[in-house]
């Protein structure tokens, strides 16, 4: 797997701080392309790097789009996370299953160079029916019904976690039990 391969998406976050914890979570992960559906100038830099810490490059290079579908323009497959389940959003993969696509797609040498978009939600809302329609697929990250909602960089680190751990697998044959 290729994790220069994977791009982190977040469409319109609300949060500053939370912006920082998902460079954080990205970085424990060995992933380092951000892209944010928003506006730079809607963001307290300040807060940011507080959480990032020493994963504040990731947001200083990030880059901002005014669509998901501008922010995955070169990428071969886009997943959008999600908690909610219904008819419009079709079967949804759990992460390990979305971490064997994305390895089998990043370490294509084709295919606009063989990209994945992960793309997250606002905090508050998530995505909606016609933003997980840009998206090839959904993913879901089970959790309690009685309080199934994540915050944002929890999320993001466990889905990044489940690339990174896959990437390890394949890269030093560590972890055998994950397939």
């Amino acid at each position: 797997m290729k994790l220069q391969n994977i791009v982190i998406v977040l469409s319109h976050p609300e949060e500053s701080r939370n912006i920082g914890a998902v460079c954080r979570a990205m970085a424990n992960n060995d992933i380092s392309e951000l892209r944010i559906v928003g506006k730079k100038d809607d963001y307290d830099i300040e807060q940011v790097h507080v959480l990032a810490i020493h994963a504040r490059g990731i947001f200083d290079s990030a880059r901002f789009f005014t669509s998901i579908k501008e922010a995955t323009w070169d990428c071969a497959f886009c997943a959008g996370t999600t908690r909610r389940r219904g008819k419009k959003r079709g079967k949804l993969l759990l992460p390990e299953e979305f971490a064997n696509i994305a390895e089998k797609i990043t370490d294509c040498s084709e295919d606009k160079e063989g990209r994945v978009a992960l793309i997250f939600g606002n905090e508050r809302t998530g995505l909606t029916d016609e933003q997980l329609d840009e998206c090839n697929m959904g993913v879901t990250i089970p959790s309690s019904e009685n309080f199934g909602s994540l915050n944002l960089s929890h999320a993001v680190q466990i889905m990044c976690y489940h690339i990174f751990r896959k990437a390890l697998a394949q890269k030093k044959g560590l972890y055998r039990g994950y397939t």
